[in-house]
């Protein structure tokens, strides 16, 4: 399936529309901010529909943040680069349906399993690129994930991370995070900065607890065109 993703600037006009319309793929995806009800008008009225809110979300690191996140986190939790078995288990872990809150998982015109193929490759791109996977172990065992890269300015993102699924559920969701926001200070980040789904509330409450802001809102919306 042939795909296309516009992200519409807040200085864009309604104008922009017609490139969107024009360039229309078998799924297209259009993700604008929140003050433009004039163009969100007109993808609806195209057929296009709401899928999610994707929220950029910040950490400046500050010590006394840093240290209220820690006093969550569960002690015992901890961390390491991934060798290539772990990485074979992440991959058969993202098969059991690892992110079930994804817009592309909760989309009947996809397929079984195109989710998880969709963050095997996007993490097979991001390795060859040289962002960093690290095991998440409790105890010796491996209870999840996460990934992070350097951007401009010193500035890192903890993209992807997530909690197998047997290991959900117990109370481990900050620990993860924290573990990510960690090795972003020990890399030396000056701020971390990522994006994440309205689609997972408990996942925002988890951010929110670790001392992130809200930094901005894009609404998220997607058309599939039968070829």
């Amino acid at each position: 399936m042939d795909a296309v993703e516009f992200v519409v600037d807040g200085n864009d006009s309604e104008a922009v529309a017609a490139d969107i319309f024009a360039a229309e793929a078998q799924y297209n995806i259009v993700k604008l901010p929140v003050n433009k009800p004039g163009l969100m008008a007109l993808l609806q009225e195209n057929g296009y529909r709401f899928t999610e809110c994707m929220l950029n979300l910040t950490h400046d690191l500050n010590e006394s943040k840093i240290k209220a996140a820690k006093s969550l986190s569960h002690a015992d939790v901890s961390y390491a680069p991934m060798k290539a078995p772990d990485i074979a288990e992440l991959f058969s872990e993202l098969e059991k349906n690892l992110f079930n809150t994804d817009r592309i998982y909760n989309d009947p015109n996809f397929a079984a399993g195109t989710s998880a193929l969709r963050y095997k490759n996007w993490l097979s791109d991001e390795l060859e690129k040289g962002s960093a996977v690290y095991k998440l172990s409790l105890n010796d065992v491996a209870i999840g994930f996460f990934a992070l890269k350097k951007m401009e300015n010193d500035i890192f993102d903890p993209f992807l991370l997530g909690l197998y699924n047997a290991h959900k559920g117990k109370g481990l969701g900050r620990s993860m995070a924290f573990c990510a926001l960690s090795e972003c200070k020990a890399r030396g980040a000056k701020l971390v900065s990522t994006h994440i789904s309205s689609n997972n509330p408990a996942n925002i409450k988890v951010y929110k607890s670790l001392g992130y802001n809200v930094e901005s809102v894009e609404y998220v919306f997607v058309k599939h065109r039968r070829p």
